[in-house]
């Protein structure tokens, strides 16, 4: 029995082995079992990078778009209220510029009169055209002042048999002028008529 007893736990020193064969083959099995599932996390983690790579690109061209579209409401919101403001400093501007050169303009012209000047200012003072001075002794105020406007005199000024000046010519006579009927004078220079109130004879 010995011999049995001792032959029987050899035979299970044996069995080990081929559980440690069974053990490695399930570990290779295990190994290759691993190696597509740890082929597959990789591959799921490709599609994850994948993924999270176009929501990034999608992120940032959403983002690109929001400024694009803040600046075009930016620049009309300039166009529209702040241009207004702007608007009449360039209308201004532009007449600025024509009083500038208008300015500039006469300046020019103004050297150009100077070698000119000495026969200019000559026909200036002359230039005023002498008037005859019509006879107005002997009508009234009303009809002396139609009459010298007509003419062109400007500067004419009646006074009472006092001196004092007429502001309402309503029956006065003129009895004398400071000029005499006939003078040329220009129609700026005054004539001073003298006048005497007129009766109308009814009591």
């Amino acid at each position: 029995m010995s011999d049995s007893d001792y032959t029987t736990p050899e035979e299970p020193a044996s069995t080990p082995k081929p559980a440690d064969d069974g053990a490695a083959d399930s570990k290779a099995s295990d190994a290759k079992a691993a190696a597509p599932a740890g082929a597959a996390p990789s591959a799921a983690q490709k599609d994850d990078d994948n993924n999270g790579g176009r929501k990034r690109w999608l992120l940032l061209l959403l983002l690109l778009l929001l400024i694009l579209l803040l600046l075009l409401c930016g620049g009309f919101a300039y166009m529209k209220w702040w241009k207004k403001s702007d608007g009449p400093t360039p209308g201004t501007s532009p007449s600025a510029v024509t009083a500038t050169t208008a300015a500039a303009s006469p300046s020019p012209a103004a050297p150009s009169p100077s070698p000119s000047a000495a026969p200019s200012p000559s026909p200036s003072p002359a230039a005023p055209v002498l008037i005859a001075v019509p006879n107005v002794v002997g009508k009234s105020a009303t009809d002396a002042e139609k009459i010298l406007a007509t003419a062109g005199f400007t500067n004419v000024k009646f006074v009472g048999d006092d001196g004092k000046e007429l502001t309402l010519l309503v029956s006065w006579k003129v009895t004398k002028q400071s000029v005499k009927a006939g003078d040329k004078v220009s129609g700026d220079t005054e004539i001073v008529l003298t006048c005497t109130s007129v009766s109308n004879g009814k009591g």
